[in-house]
């Protein structure tokens, strides 16, 4: 079982399975350490942030803008 704070996490969608993390530096980091081999225009890669607020749920894309910034700046 997964804990989630702030009624937030993150999943990262890969060609070979999900994941789900707590935060969105987590989510980066899995899909940094799975980037080799993957093809850039694949659709089967993103991350998807899932926000929980009451009985109302929030499910986006993140932006790869927002993925590589995060990327540049570690």
């Amino acid at each position: 079982m997964m804990d989630v704070n702030d009624d937030t996490f993150f999943m990262v969608q890969l060609p070979e399975g999900k994941t789900l993390h707590q935060t969105k530096e987590e989510a980066i980091s899995q899909l940094q350490q799975q980037a080799d081999g993957l093809e850039a225009e694949s659709s089967d890669v993103n991350i998807v942030k899932i926000a929980v607020e009451d009985d109302d749920w929030t499910i986006a894309e993140m932006s790869w803008q927002t993925i590589a910034l995060q990327l540049m700046g570690e």
